[in-house]
């Protein structure tokens, strides 16, 4: 059994959860104060995905520099993949 402590990003509470796992499986998540809270430990300990906001170069714009942001959720594995495809931007 294992155990791995979080701070919540579901809403701005903050949460310290607490998130069981047993063989591979979300058990248990405590310190939560909303549903969630608890639907962020599970997600975050299987599956974890984030969002990227950043910046791109303009070359020949109104703006040198406009931001940019994903659509929804990626693979947290894909975030580095992600911020260099946007290096190629122009």
């Amino acid at each position: 059994m294992e155990e791995r402590k979080l701070t919540c990003i579901g809403c701005p509470m903050g949460c310290q959860l607490q998130v069981i796992i047993k063989d591979g499986i979300v058990e248990k998540v405590t310190g939560n104060t909303c549903k969630r809270g608890a639907d962020y430990g599970k997600k975050e300990v299987t599956d974890p995905t984030r969002i990227v906001t950043s910046t791109v170069r303009v070359q020949g714009g109104t703006l040198p520099v406009v931001s940019v942001k994903t659509r929804g959720d990626i693979p947290k594995s894909s975030v580095m993949d992600c911020v260099l495809a946007e290096s190629y931007v122009k």
